[in-house]
């Protein structure tokens, strides 16, 4: 039975590039690809800005960082590469891939394939006439929170189709050693070399249908790197002592993909972390909203009957995804600068230091405010309520009203700030100073000299129909071919049966008089990020507590540890994936707006998985085996 063997070194730009080393400087593994996933929303916010100032449009540092100073053992080992690192520019980095390899002699070697065609912001206006957009809903389907659209582009700093795995596959039947695309879905990295691998088609029949959906779920698990080896994972210990260094030498994934569609995830030898079915669970369904419909551009995958165990210590072999006809519609993703935004720290301590830090926040505000309107008169409107935030780090605030009454006497004071004039929070920045002599006692400022302002960025989606997106596959032979992308058998995206929403808490909460006891010891947890919705996924530690999970854990009790963080108009949605003994949780206008305007603490949702085990309490499954020792 063939196998295809996939490691990934990188979950975002920014992630440790000595993770490269642990595929290539050892014997074992012996990988066929490499894959590394590098672009976010702010990545896309940030090449922007660096386009419009005539520079790079693509991460520089995977040629710079990986490929440059690896690529002897790149060759030795036959391996192959496919990331997205090409950003707004694919064509670019190839040029500069291509270029450093003539440099080296090695170009007769390597074979450099780019795939673009995602960046539709030049064609806005012409796809606008054409009524090609619609309104993006986060739950498609269910009928929850569609986020507002986009009415122009002139402000646009970027515009970017998802685009699938497809043209990855058409590059390495072309020869490529060496894929770099732009804004791709990440787990289109995988099954772009898993199709070519196994001559898979993309037709939608559903043998096709159910090969594509296993390995995009596979994708999915490991695209963000050690998150599916111990990293994030709600039993902590066990990934930071584990043997040979724990944290300090993570392993990453390593990904063995299977002929009949199963697949199991390990990571090399001598590396710390841990591999275990509780963490790929937890990886599993990061940033998943409806796990029945996991919408891609090749596939919607359904996951809610996936099974994942155990095959020995460190092997976790996954195996049930099914897949669906893909939807009409790709998704877009578009970023805006709007203003700039600025965020001073200072340490508040001794006795009422929670009072004396909300003080000091309230008149840091209006101060400012008060000389923005002298110096700058009739031109500058004050800085409002919905663009500051005042937050104390260290009062479990975070919590709502779970938090502890306990007076603390020592926190942290966030001051947070947008604006569309950048003078107005140089104001701020400056004034902070002065804080620290005319305010109250025992405080500093956490930061060496003044903070700095940076961009505002503004992220925001919409669907395009998928027939007005072509993507293209640029080749060493200087040819480019353009993929035109099935559009027959789509099929409109239908709600999960088990479907619960609520949009209110509980007006009480019967306890029958059992004994009570936290979430944290019934379950495991995991949350992530979608524009201004969260996903919180809850995992039953014992598969025979499922059930009472699923009857006391309501999307009632869920909006209410979580109220203080819900706009308006947002809502919590259940759903239910028996298949791994779970329940995923969707929390729609969460995030004060989305991760890149958010003025929040925490902006992409990283923390509400422990926030809900820590702060909810249930009654007792009868005749528990509760863990005693948490």
């Amino acid at each position: 039975m063939k196998q295809v063997k996939i490691g990934c070194y990188s979950a975002f730009w920014g992630d440790s590039a000595s993770a490269v080393k642990q595929f290539l400087e050892n014997e074992e593994p012996k990988l066929d690809y490499l894959v590394a996933d590098y672009l976010a929303e702010l990545t896309m916010g940030l090449l922007a800005r660096s386009v419009a100032a005539s520079k790079k449009g693509y991460i520089s540092e995977f040629l710079d960082l990986v490929l440059a100073p690896y690529l002897d053992l790149i060759l030795k080992k036959g391996v192959k590469i496919v990331t997205n690192a090409g950003g707004l520019d694919p064509v670019g980095l190839k040029q500069a891939i291509d270029e450093h390899v003539k440099s080296r002699g090695l170009d007769s070697r390597i074979e450099v394939a780019a795939v673009y065609g995602d960046n539709i912001l030049s064609d806005f206006s012409k796809l606008a006439e054409q009524d090609a957009f619609t309104q993006f809903d986060p739950l498609s389907g269910a009928s929850s929170s569609p986020e507002a659209g986009l009415d122009r582009a002139d402000d646009l700093l970027s515009l970017n189709a998802y685009i699938g795995a497809e043209p990855i596959t058409e590059a390495l039947k072309q020869g490529a050693t060496i894929v770099v695309t732009g804004r791709c879905v990440d787990s289109a990295l995988v099954l772009g070399p898993l199709a070519f691998e196994y001559g898979w088609e993309y037709e939608m029949t559903q043998t096709n249908l159910d090969h594509l959906a296993s390995a995009s779920l596979a994708g999915h698990v490991i695209e963000c790197g050690a998150q599916a080896t111990g990293g994030n994972f709600t039993d902590w210990r066990l990934s930071a002592f584990s043997s040979h260094g724990g944290w300090s030498n993570m392993g990453y994934p390593i990904l063995t993909f299977n002929e009949d569609d199963t697949f199991s995830i390990t990571k090399p030898e001598k590396t710390g972390g841990v591999v275990s079915r509780a963490s790929v669970i937890e990886q599993m369904l990061y940033e998943v909203l409806d796990p029945e419909n996991y919408v891609l551009p090749d596939v919607v995958v359904d996951m809610s009957r996936v099974q994942v165990s155990e095959i020995k210590p460190g092997h976790v072999l996954v195996r049930g995804a099914k897949g669906k006809p893909p939807s009409p519609w790709l998704k877009c993703t578009a970023v805006q600068q709007r203003g700039h935004r600025i965020a001073v720290d200072f340490l508040v301590c001794g006795e009422e230091a929670e009072d004396k830090a909300r003080c000091l926040g309230a008149a840091l505000i209006e101060r400012t405010n008060t000389i923005a309107a002298q110096q700058l008169p009739g031109t500058i409107n004050p800085i409002g309520s919905s663009d500051s935030a005042i937050a104390l780090i260290g009062n479990e605030s975070s919590l709502g009203s779970a938090a502890s009454q306990e007076k603390r006497r020592e926190v942290v004071l966030r001051v947070s700030a947008r604006h569309s004039n950048r003078k107005v929070l140089d104001i701020l920045s400056k004034e902070a100073a002065s804080f620290l002599t005319n305010s109250c006692p025992g405080v500093c400022l956490l930061t060496s000299g003044r903070a700095r302002s940076s961009p505002n960025f503004v992220a925001s989606s919409i669907l395009v129909k998928r027939s007005k997106v072509i993507p293209q596959v640029r080749t060493d032979t200087g040819s480019t071919i353009a993929v035109t992308l099935r559009t027959e058998g789509c099929q409109l995206i239908e709600a999960a049966k088990t479907r619960i929403q609520a949009s209110s808490q509980p007006k009480a909460l019967p306890r029958n008089g059992r004994k009570l006891v936290r979430l944290h010891q019934l379950a495991i947890a995991r949350s992530g990020d979608k524009g201004d919705s969260a996903n919180i996924a809850i995992i039953a530690r014992d598969p025979n507590h499922y059930q009472h999970l699923v009857e006391q854990l309501s999307p009632e009790l869920v909006f209410a540890q979580f109220s203080h963080f819900i706009a308006p108009g947002g809502q919590v949605t259940r759903f239910e994936v028996p298949g791994v003994s779970a329940l995923n949780f969707v929390l729609t206008r969460s995030l004060g707006g989305g991760g890149l305007s958010s003025l929040r603490l925490d902006r992409q949702a990283k923390t509400y998985g422990q926030l809900l085990l820590a702060g909810t309490t249930l009654e007792a499954p009868p005749a528990s085996r509760i863990m005693s020792n948490l």
